[in-house]
């Protein structure tokens, strides 16, 4: 909560930032979030990628702080053999 409060300097009451805090997560969180609702582990790298094909909300400030919209979020599955840690395990088909 401290480091949302930094980040989120320019708003002017402490429901603003309350709310802001609970529609805006950290990659961390997402990760979390989306590795329970798909029921297998997500990289870091995975949510970076579904972030730049614009399936989540992102909000830049402007130290370079980068929050997750929340909804979008809790709305991501991602179908396993996808976005997890061992990319390279994968078995080789011919």
């Amino acid at each position: 909560m401290v480091k949302v409060l930094e980040c989120i300097g320019n708003h002017s009451t402490k429901e603003e930032v309350m709310h802001t805090s609970h529609t805006w997560i950290t990659y961390a969180e997402a990760v979390t979030i989306i590795g329970k609702k798909s029921h297998h582990p997500v990289s870091p790298q995975h949510v970076h990628t579904l972030v730049n094909r614009g399936k989540i909300g992102v909000r830049v400030f402007s130290n370079g702080k980068q929050l997750l919209k929340r909804s979008n979020v809790e709305a991501t599955r991602v179908a396993v053999g996808t976005g997890n840690l061992h990319r390279g395990d994968r078995a080789i088909t011919s």
